[in-house]
């Protein structure tokens, strides 16, 4: 089966073509590094590694460049405000310098890269700093002003949107609200509100030398110079939050293929927003929550991957923690089948399921069915299948089943006798629906530094948070 993607460039589902078979460049729009990523961010790389894997199990040679902003994203998307990065020294007293950004930066980079790994996403065969690219924006800024498509202002060098009649007409790019005098402060320099920075000038200790005085890139032209650089253009997919559309991805765009006269990317896929109570989730809210705060929680980073794999990427998530625990439940649920199905079958080869697995997810990634499709499985009601079936689900959607469930079975069969003792009572208590007797259990297995987890197939006993050490 072909594999079909959902390309917001023209709002439909296509066919995939490579534009250099068998390689595929994929770029994915990394974060501005001046705090801990929240779990939101973490929905857009958990995704993109669900498309990286997809394309791989199609036989495909991924390289995968995720970049980093270290520098020269404004705290609003008309260009205004002070650096994020700024803000983050701010934040934590440190000294305005370079040498502190740099610092701040290359401590929120690896606590990112810590956070890819809990949740077994493959790293990024690149990860380019923006710090460390201002030669290549400076050369694509030039490129413009050639064109006649960048002009200067007493604040920097802007992109003028009137140059490049396409903008804001492109399929499912619908353009933010950026009107001046509401949302944005008034820049009566320039030509049209939507007219961006390419170039910011400073005056402060940061900032980089560059034709036009001493300054900083536009966030915008980091990410066009950086895939460009490392993928070529066109490229084959670009991908992101579904917040970068209106502004960000619009931008990008413009100034590539106004420099260059040819599409930045061919394919642009978005996922949609974590959705807390209170709104979208945001590192300037109250709703701000980092993979450390699951974990704290008991929560294992791989049951919040099969969390956001219940859905499909383009669907928001409404948050709760009792869906979140109900993830991890589940997610414990099989990795009890898995080890039951390494324990008792041989290696063998499963076509049909395979084939079954690869029509689901070449269908735009649609990992909800993939994971009913594996439930179904698992609860005996198809064929009995083989471990090389259970490899196959592992390589797409990136659960780790084989290794997490024999170490499932392992920490169960060393639970001390006496708190599997207390789990039989509880759940004879819970079978004579004498829930407080159970709760009371309950309470006392825990007090032990122990979890007991209700299933179909009975409890499930672990210590607590000994599971997160596999992360």
């Amino acid at each position: 089966m072909s594999l079909k993607l959902f390309n917001t460039l023209t709002g439909k589902k296509e066919v995939f073509a490579l534009i250099n078979p068998p390689n595929v460049g994929l770029y994915t729009c990394g974060p501005t590094v001046y705090n801990y990523a929240h779990i939101g961010n973490l929905r857009a790389y958990v995704f993109a590694d669900i498309l990286r894997r997809t394309l791989e199990y199609n036989g495909y040679a991924v390289k995968q460049v995720l970049n980093i902003t270290d520098v020269g994203q404004l705290t609003s998307d008309a260009d205004e405000g002070e650096d994020k990065m700024v803000k983050g020294l701010r934040r934590e007293g440190k000294p305005l310098t370079q040498e502190a950004m740099g610092e701040l930066g290359e401590f929120y980079t690896q606590a990112l890269v810590e956070d890819l790994r809990s949740l077994n996403i493959e790293l990024p065969h690149e990860m380019p700093r923006a710090s460390k690219h201002i030669s290549e924006d400076i050369e694509l800024v030039q490129k413009l002003e050639e064109k006649g498509t960048a002009y200067k202002t007493n604040d920097g060098i802007y992109f003028d949107t009137a140059k490049f009649p396409e903008y804001g007409t492109r399929g499912g790019f619908k353009l933010g609200d950026l009107k001046e005098g509401a949302r944005v402060a008034v820049n009566v320099e320039k030509k049209n509100p939507r007219d961006f920075a390419l170039w910011k000038f400073s005056s402060g200790e940061i900032g980089f030398p560059s034709p036009w005085g001493k300054g900083f890139p536009g966030w915008h032209i980091e990410c066009s110079a950086m895939s460009r650089k490392y993928l070529g253009q066109p490229f084959d997919i670009h991908t992101g939050g579904i917040d970068h559309i209106p502004v960000h991805h619009q931008n990008e765009i413009a100034q590539s293929e106004a420099a260059y006269g040819v599409p930045l990317a061919n394919y642009w896929m978005h996922s949609e927003f974590l959705n807390m109570p209170e709104g979208k989730m945001a590192k300037s809210g109250e709703n701000f929550i980092t993979l450390q705060t699951l974990k704290d929680k008991g929560i294992h980073p791989l049951a919040y991957r099969y969390y956001f794999l219940q859905a499909h990427y383009r669907s928001p998530i409404n948050f709760s923690w009792e869906a979140l625990q109900a993830a991890q439940n589940a997610y414990m649920r099989i990795l009890l089948g898995v080890a039951k199905i390494v324990k008792s079958s041989k290696e063998k080869q499963d076509s049909v399921f395979e084939e079954k697995l690869r029509e689901l997810m070449n269908d735009d990634l649609d990992t909800p069915v993939a994971v009913a499709y594996l439930n179904q499985i698992l609860r005996g009601e198809t064929a009995p299948v083989g471990i090389s079936l259970i490899r196959c689900f592992d390589a797409v959607l990136g659960l780790n089943l084989i290794p997490e469930g024999t170490k499932l079975i392992e920490e169960m069969n060393a639970i001390p006798e006496d708190i599997k003792k207390l789990a039989s009572a509880r759940e004879d208590a819970r079978l004579q629906k004498d829930f407080t007797k159970a709760d009371a259990l309950r309470a006392k297995i825990h007090s032990a530094g122990f979890e007991v987890m209700d299933t179909d197939s009975g409890p499930i006993i672990s210590k607590r948070n000994q599971r997160l050490s596999s992360s």
